[in-house]
């Protein structure tokens, strides 16, 4: 009777969590991911004045999509930053900063996909899981981290875009452009 009693208690304190925690919690059960060419080109987003060392990973998504993104959304720098899970739902000092985009032309055997509880180096859907060490020491992720391969838009608390890992001395090799945010927003 006891153990059965803990075990309704249990699932009942699971139950409640997910209720509490909302879309962010749902969020974390793994949709699918869409498929990448061998060639793509994919985008930085990072703040103003942010560098990276050459043999630093900096995690991009793909141009196309954040472009559709912003003209499906008719999305501000604010609305851009929460799809990719860089700031939280209320916006806060991290949806005010000011930040630029960086464009590459990269191969998809270059990147990865940060995705947990899967086998590093495991192909899925063209581009190979990440490994969660970088360097030697653990990645560290923003708030929109879901482990699933893909953002959490922390501003609809839905889905963000789907997101890689790529070396910048990979990345930069054949050049970049870079540009402010809002700059790319109007050109979307």
């Amino acid at each position: 009777m006891r153990q059965s009693m803990g075990v309704a208690v249990l699932g009942l304190f699971f139950l409640l969590v997910s209720a509490l925690l909302g879309p962010e919690a749902q969020a974390q059960s793994c949709q699918s991911l869409a498929a990448v060419p061998s060639e793509v080109q994919v985008v930085w987003v990072s703040p103003m004045g942010r560098r990276v060392k050459r043999g630093a990973h900096v995690e991009v998504v793909r141009l196309q999509d954040l472009r559709k993104f912003v003209v499906d959304n008719k999305a501000n720098e604010a609305r851009v930053v929460q799809a990719l899970g860089m700031a939280p739902r209320w916006g806060g000092r991290r949806a005010e900063r000011l930040y630029k985009v960086v464009i590459f032309d990269v191969r998809a055997e270059w990147m990865c996909r940060p995705v947990d509880e899967q086998t590093p180096g495991k192909e899925m859907s063209g581009v190979v899981a990440c490994d969660g060490q970088v360097g030697g020491r653990a990645y560290q992720h923003g708030p929109g981290f879901t482990g699933c391969g893909y953002t959490l838009d922390t501003g609809a608390s839905t889905r963000g875009l789907d997101v890689f890992r790529v070396r910048w001395s990979d990345a930069s090799a054949g050049g970049f452009c870079t540009m402010p945010l809002s700059r790319f927003i109007k050109g979307a």
